[in-house]
């Protein structure tokens, strides 16, 4: 009997959490393994068997490590940094053995490329495929920043890896934001740094959030131009002052583009961030395979968990 694997977390994933409500409701097999549950296992064969799954989602693999006894605590080791980073790779060599111990195929996304997505990669295959992309950049000194500045009038800087957000020792967190560079703060930048990622300032008549889904596109126009808050980047959300959100269409031919590139990434679902100029052109800026398509699915009301759930069944029943 067929069944889907779901590898996401415990907390803190409504996507994950709606998706098994559909699934549920179309009475299908289904088994959520979330990364905490490794803090929980006995034995090997309490993982997921390859023989047991037909279609596996890769979501997410974990929130935080539970807080549990580690035994080397007690002898007053003093560099927290470096035990953390073991605890990581441990972490990650028992989950990757899940990831490698079913075969590839029934995934939905590859998981290897999903861990491993680069930014410069993908930014060299869409303007292969035909789209339109910001200057891309990589640098290392003020100098450098300066010649682009002087070329392009404002830059942005943003992670070559993926976002993430710092804590403080009072548990605030601070997210990683896109930030424009220009004449007026070019002195703030170091005469050297560690080497980052710096894109030309595309200007905006709306930003577009795309969902991708084996092939259909869910697509939705953020006015984040209107508010001075998200005027730089959408993320610095207004929560007393939100964006207008509603449903859009992009053109066929962007479309058919968008759709070769994620077949050569490998990817048959993910959420794409894109650029509609004042002219009327569409830039895109990057892809997130990880698909946050929560704030797409609701405004817009495309109802996407349960498109991902009828997806999914249609897959294991075809497949069958």
């Amino acid at each position: 009997m067929s069944k889907i694997l779901l590898l996401s977390q415990s907390i803190f994933e409504a996507s994950t959490d709606y998706l098994c409500k559909w699934l549920l409701y179309h009475n299908t097999r289904f088994e959520r393994f979330n990364g905490e549950d490794l803090f929980t296992l006995n034995s090997l064969t309490e993982l997921p068997q390859d023989q047991d799954i037909d279609l596996v989602w890769y979501r997410r693999r974990i929130n935080k490590f539970p807080n549990v006894d580690y035994s080397f605590r007690k002898q007053h080791v003093s560099n927290a940094f470096t035990l953390r980073n073991f605890l990581n790779s441990e972490f990650k060599a028992l989950y990757f053995y899940i990831l490698e111990k079913i075969d590839i195929k029934k995934y939905v996304n590859d998981p290897f490329v999903f861990n491993n997505i680069n930014k410069l990669r993908v930014i060299q295959l869409a303007e292969k495929n035909g789209l339109i992309t910001p200057m891309t950049e990589v640098v290392t000194t003020r100098a450098a920043v300066q010649n682009l500045v002087e070329k392009y009038e404002q830059i942005i800087i943003k992670p070559l890896s993926e976002v993430i957000y710092l804590e403080d020792e009072n548990y605030q967190h601070y997210n990683m934001l896109t930030k424009i560079i220009n004449v007026k703060n070019i002195n703030y930048v170091p005469l050297h740094f560690f080497p980052s990622l710096v894109q030309e300032a595309i200007e905006k008549k709306m930003e577009i959030r795309i969902f991708y889904l084996y092939g259909q596109f869910y697509s939705m126009a953020i006015y984040s131009q209107n508010n001075k808050n998200t005027k730089q980047d959408f993320r610095n959300y207004d929560h007393r002052r939100p964006n207008r959100t509603v449903p859009y269409k992009i053109p066929d031919e962007l479309e058919n583009k968008l759709s070769i590139l994620m077949q050569e990434l490998g990817f048959n679902m993910g959420s794409i961030d894109m650029i509609l100029t004042p002219e009327g052109k569409y830039v895109f800026l990057e892809i997130n395979p990880e698909g946050q398509f929560g704030m797409v699915s609701h405004p817009c009301n495309y109802y996407l968990e349960r498109e991902l759930a009828l997806t999914f069944i249609n897959k294991i029943s075809y497949e069958k």
